[in-house]
C-alpha cells in the first residue's frame, strides 16, 4: 500500500509542480559488471530535471560532486566504472557524456538518435498505465516501459524522446535494469552540470579511443598526469602498481552499458 501510495502522489505532485524547479527521479540499477561471473550489484541514480534539460549520474557521484563544488578543489580520484555524468537537452535533442576516468574527465557529444520501436504491448507498473518500447543502443537491445501519466520525456542513462517518463529499462539480457523507486521536486533551482576537473570533448569515436588506450595501458597517462613530478625509482615503481591496479580493476569490470 505504500508503494501505491508513493506512486499516487508522485502524479498529484507532478501534475502541481510549476516550471523552474528541479524534478529528482530516483532510479535503482541492478546489473553484472563482470563477463566472468554472474554476481549482480545495485545502485542508485538520480535524474534530475529541469523545463527542458536533465542530469543523470550515480547518487554517490552527485553528492561527491556537490561536495567538491562547495568545498573548491579537486578530488582524489577513484576507480569506478559508473562515473559517468549524462547531461541531456531534451529540446535539440543532444547528449553529453561526462565520464571520470582515474586520468581524469574526458566526455563526448552527439545528437540523441534514438530510433524508438512502439509497442501496443501494456501493462501496469505501480498505478501507472505503462506502454512498451524497444530500441537498439551501444550494441544491446533495449526494452522500455514508459508512462505518459508522467510528462517528462526522459529516463536513465541516455535514453530519452518517449512520450513520457521512463519506468523500466533493460537490456534483452537482464544484465542492466533500471527501475524508477521515487521523485522529489524543489531539488535545487538549476541543474547541476559542473565538472571540478579538465575536461577534452570530443567525439565518441575519439572517447572510446582515449578509453580503450587508458584501459589497455593507464601508464602513460599516469605519467602525463604527473609530468610536474619527478620520476624517481620509487615513484615509478608506485605508478607501476597503480597501472596494474587500474587494468585488473577494468578487466574485473568489464560488462559495461555500452560493449
Amino acid at each position: 500500500m505504500k508503494k501505491v501510495n508513493l506512486f499516487v502522489f508522485f502524479v498529484v505532485l507532478f501534475s502541481c509542480a510549476c516550471a523552474g524547479q528541479v524534478h529528482r527521479f530516483y532510479y535503482e540499477l541492478t546489473y553484472k559488471p563482470s563477463t566472468k561471473n554472474k554476481i549482480f550489484k545495485k545502485d542508485t541514480f538520480y535524474l534530475d530535471n529541469l523545463d527542458k534539460g536533465s542530469v543523470f549520474m550515480r547518487k554517490e557521484k552527485c553528492e561527491s560532486d556537490s561536495l567538491l563544488a562547495a568545498q573548491a578543489y579537486l578530488p582524489v580520484l577513484s576507480l569506478e566504472t559508473m562515473n559517468f555524468k549524462v547531461v541531456k537537452d531534451l529540446e535539440t535533442p543532444s547528449v553529453i557524456v561526462k565520464d571520470d576516468l582515474f586520468m581524469g574527465t574526458i566526455s563526448y557529444k552527439e545528437p540523441a538518435g534514438l530510433q524508438w520501436k512502439l509497442s501496443s504491448e501494456n501493462k501496469i507498473i505501480e498505478t501507472l498505465q505503462t506502454q512498451k518500447a524497444e530500441a537498439d543502443y551501444g550494441g544491446r537491445h533495449w526494452i522500455a516501459w514508459f508512462t505518459k501519466e508522467i510528462p517528462v520525456f526522459d529516463g536513465p542513462y541516455i535514453f530519452m524522446g518517449l512520450p513520457g517518463l521512463i519506468l523500466e529499462l533493460n537490456d534483452a539480457d537482464n544484465e542492466y535494469h533500471w527501475k524508477f523507486v521515487g521523485s522529489k521536486k524543489n531539488v535545487r533551482a538549476k541543474l547541476f552540470t559542473e565538472s571540478m576537473m579538465e575536461e577534452a570533448v570530443m567525439s565518441k569515436e575519439a572517447y572510446i579511443k582515449n578509453r580503450t588506450d587508458f584501459i589497455r595501458n593507464p601508464l602513460p597517462f599516469l605519467m602525463q598526469s604527473m609530468s610536474d613530478i619527478s620520476k624517481n625509482e620509487e615513484t615509478m615503481s608506485k605508478m607501476n602498481r597503480q597501472a596494474e591496479a587500474i587494468k585488473k580493476y577494468y578487466s574485473d569490470n568489464d560488462n559495461t552499458i555500452e560493449k
